[in-house]
């Protein structure tokens, strides 16, 4: 449905740049935008990324869940790709499994990321709390993602912290931890254990061990059993008040924003008052030079290699291909996957020559894949439509036939766009006003 005040049609000269970033804009009293009515949303091309003046530099790279988006979330897999590319930091979600074992597991149940539904159909709701550690080693975690990780398995606490080398810490979420009774005073104790519960920091200024949640219970039934472990409370989205930044400041190091969502100003807020300020995941290298320029401490991202070009000021060399994400229609007026008409990506072909897409795909920040086919071609400097909905293919358009929509048409997203060998040929974020 469409929303009023969405962008339609909006073109590049719509954006401004700002210290290098690219920024939508919406000035108040600019009534030719929005009186638009639907949802055509573009990005502007980056070259060289990373002209600023040194601000952000030292930020601390995290890799949201590993490498999500070469590797199946949180599995082993993953947090090696992650390590392979030097991130400073990893990061994943802890919950119990029904024996009192932890795992490495963002959602509430098992049916995402794995077989679980195949493996025990008589288990619902699949949450990893009902079923046995040995039980949930025999998932697959890996196919659901791509059959060359077929095979992969939800990993332990223990499993991650043994990957682990002089030069790359974590930070763990408790995860909803009503969820895990216990889990805050396991984790603590396993990390006492290993001894890794003293604070320290690495050479990067990364703290070594960190525990972030939503919970503030949980994060000082951890407090008492490991002290020293540095605790951040995750927040998101905009910066907190002042009266709540204080309260933190008391008892956490950092707190969790969006750059899309603050300025600088809010960053100097929280570092006033001595705490760190943690980004939500940015991949595109736009967002995360917003982040950087803001004076964001620590990038979260699901794109480690990209995050550690932008904050080096290098091309991201990307483009391989000759293809881009041109804009994407997030919220056609009527249903989101109406036939022929609905969302899509456009795609661009940036050469003076056809270039066959077969097998190409695109993912989201949450991983979800939507492919293209054999034998499609885009023509030189031509479009190509790409529709998780039903419709007939044909050239510049092809249809995935789904029945779910793709696109984010609340408060956008970042896509992926790969080639047929798995690599990435651009990142494009989008924000639907």
């Amino acid at each position: 449905m469409t929303q009023q005040g969405q962008i339609k049609g909006l073109n590049r000269r719509k954006f401004l740049k700002v210290g290098g970033v690219s920024t939508l804009a919406l000035t108040l009293g600019t009534t030719d935008l929005f009186s638009l009515d639907s949802s055509e949303v573009f990005a502007e091309e980056t070259g060289k990324i990373g002209k600023g003046k040194g601000v952000g530099a030292n930020a601390i790279v995290v890799g949201h869940r590993g490498s999500p988006l070469l590797a199946p979330e949180e599995t082993l897999a993953s947090y090696k790709k992650a390590m392979e590319e030097k991130v400073e930091v990893l990061e994943g979600d802890v919950q119990l499994t029904k024996d009192g074992e932890m795992i490495l597991l963002h959602d509430d149940t098992l049916i995402r990321t794995t077989n679980v539904k195949e493996i025990f159909p008589d288990r619902s709701p699949w949450r990893p709390g009902d079923l046995t550690l040995a039980e949930i080693k025999q998932l697959n975690a890996g196919s659901w993602f791509d059959s060359r990780f077929a095979g992969e398995k939800i990993p332990t606490v223990q499993e991650v912290l043994a990957l682990l080398d002089k030069n790359t810490g974590v930070t763990f979420e408790l995860k909803s931890p009503q969820n895990s009774p216990g889990v805050a005073t396991k984790l603590a104790q396993a990390l006492v254990d290993a001894g890794l519960a003293d604070g320290g920091t690495l050479h990067s200024g990364a703290y070594r061990m960190m525990v972030h949640s939503r919970d503030e219970a949980a994060l000082k039934e951890f407090h008492q059993v490991a002290p020293n472990v540095q605790l951040l409370f995750l927040t998101g989205g905009d910066m907190l008040a002042d009266s709540e930044l204080d309260r933190l400041a008391s008892w956490t190091v950092g707190v969790f924003s969006h750059p899309r969502k603050t300025s600088k100003s809010d960053i100097e807020r929280a570092h006033a008052r001595g705490l760190k300020v943690y980004c939500d995941p940015v991949d595109s290298p736009e967002q995360i030079e917003m982040a950087l320029c803001q004076g964001y401490d620590y990038l979260v991202t699901n794109q480690p290699t990209t995050a550690l070009r932008v904050r080096s000021q290098k091309d991201i060399n990307l483009r391989k291909s000759g293809v881009v994400i041109d804009h994407v229609f997030p919220n056609p007026s009527g249903d989101d996957i109406q036939p022929e008409t609905g969302e899509h990506v456009t795609l661009r072909n940036i050469t003076d020559e056809t270039i066959n897409v077969s097998n190409h795909y695109l993912r989201d920040q949450a991983s979800s894949l939507l492919r293209i086919g054999d034998g499609v071609e885009i023509e030189p400097g031509s479009l190509l439509r790409v529709y998780p909905g039903p419709g007939t293919n044909r050239p510049g358009h092809y249809y995935n036939g789904l029945a779910a929509g793709f696109l984010n048409n609340t408060n956008g997203d970042t896509l992926t766009y790969y080639s047929e060998d798995h690599t990435i040929q651009d990142i494009f974020s989008y924000i639907v006003p």
